[in-house]
């Protein structure tokens, strides 16, 4: 017989003792409180809920306190419990209408619609370069169409759609080395180039050399870019690099607004078609019937 098998029946022979001797000694008041204590340690699912008065109906006060107390000590555990889990959906809540009103406020562009779609798989020896969402032809997407991401209540360019199946899409990240668009400044309406690098920084180069800016200064996408609606916002300056006196230009490093590791949503512009503007077409008007005027 093993330690933990002698424990138990030890614990069973000493509770079966003091079972009995509370039951061949006479009712007195802290007998009947150890009798009352004892049954609820051992059962205590009846005490709770509305059976809780009727089961102290006759228990001594100090007996019945303490049974109390644990009930409403229990209760409050569950309740705070509760609290906790409510507390977790308003946050998740709150973030989607953060995220909702983020997208409210994305300034309605001519001939374009928006498409929502999830992040779906990345690539993790590419993490900064391209990720595949869950939507495709069905859902309108088109090649090239620029695609926007939100982190917290803050829109960003993350890349543009580079790969189009049925339902699905790849997304080229803005980050990758193969990415490039034409941003500028709009504090200073100076204009450049971004490009990626791999990193989750980007690069702004061909700015002029006698261009002034600053870390924190803004950039936007431009009304010259190819692929990109102007306007869009892409990201902050986060540092300024040393000029290279053989460079006829001046280069910048670009914090993104939304970066690759907080994406799981976004939204893809494709172009709406000149059916949708126009709305449905007119049904044809029904055959006369023979006779008719």
């Amino acid at each position: 017989m093993n330690r933990d098998t002698r424990a138990a029946n030890y614990l069973f022979i000493a509770f079966c003792a003091v079972a009995l001797t509370l039951l061949i000694l006479p009712t007195t008041g802290k007998v009947r409180q150890l009798r009352a204590l004892a049954g609820y340690l051992v059962e205590p699912l009846p005490y709770h809920g509305d059976r809780l008065a009727a089961r102290l109906e006759g228990v001594p006060e100090g007996a019945a306190r303490l049974i109390r107390r644990d009930v409403e000590l229990l209760e409050a555990r569950r309740l705070l419990q509760e609290a906790e889990l409510l507390k977790a959906e308003l946050a998740a809540l709150k973030a989607d209408n953060e995220r909702l009103s983020a997208a409210a406020g994305l300034k309605p562009l001519a001939g374009r619609g928006v498409r929502w779609a999830r992040v779906m798989e990345r690539d993790p020896q590419n993490w900064y370069r391209s990720v595949m969402i869950d939507a495709g032809e069905e859902q309108g997407l088109r090649l090239n169409a620029p695609v926007v991401g939100i982190e917290g209540s803050t829109l960003g360019v993350v890349g543009r759609v580079t790969e189009v199946n049925p339902r699905t899409s790849k997304v080229l990240l803005l980050s990758d080395e193969l990415s490039a668009m034409a941003a500028y400044l709009p504090a200073h309406g100076w204009e450049g180039l971004v490009q990626g690098q791999g990193t989750p920084f980007l690069r702004m180069n061909y700015l002029p050399v006698d261009a002034k800016f600053a870390v924190g200064d803004e950039v936007h996408t431009s009304p010259t870019s190819a692929s990109f609606p102007p306007g869009l916002p892409v990201g902050r300056i986060s540092r300024v690099f040393e000029r290279d006196p053989f460079l006829a230009f001046q280069a910048v490093e670009v914090e993104r607004l939304v970066r690759a590791s907080k994406l799981k949503e976004v939204l893809v512009l494709v172009p709406v078609t000149e059916a949708a503007i126009a709305g449905p077409p007119e049904p044809a008007p029904a055959p006369k019937k023979a006779g008719a005027k």
